[in-house]
């Protein structure tokens, strides 16, 4: 695992804090991602709707929906989830158990 060194925060933010926070929602992407394929494949789509919140802020009636389009749409939120989304969500997520934490936090957003 290459290890990440935390920027210095900069107003308006640097090249370096960009490139460091688009590391660390791909580790948060690849968290989420190995979550909603769990849930898949452990039958369980009320967790793969809360998934599919932290993605992108919906959920789909579970009654109306089969689990895999369920799945599916919570990979295609994930592939377009922005970083401010993620910094936002993600305390929540782990808290819920969605998700395993990740070592690194984004930086920049005013936490």
């Amino acid at each position: 695992m290459k290890v990440l060194v935390k920027p210095k925060v900069t107003k308006p933010w640097s090249k370096e804090m960009y490139e460091y926070n688009d590391m660390v929602a791909e580790l948060m992407k690849d968290e989420i991602k190995y979550a909603i394929n769990r849930a898949n494949d452990n039958d369980k789509k009320n967790t793969l709707n809360e998934l599919l919140s932290i993605c992108g802020g919906i959920k789909m009636n579970i009654h109306d929906f089969t689990q895999g389009e369920i799945w599916e749409a919570c990979l295609e939120e994930l592939e377009s989830v922005p970083n401010y989304w993620l910094d936002q969500e993600w305390d929540y997520a782990v808290k819920q158990s969605l998700v395993k934490d990740i070592l690194y936090k984004m930086v920049g957003y005013g936490k």
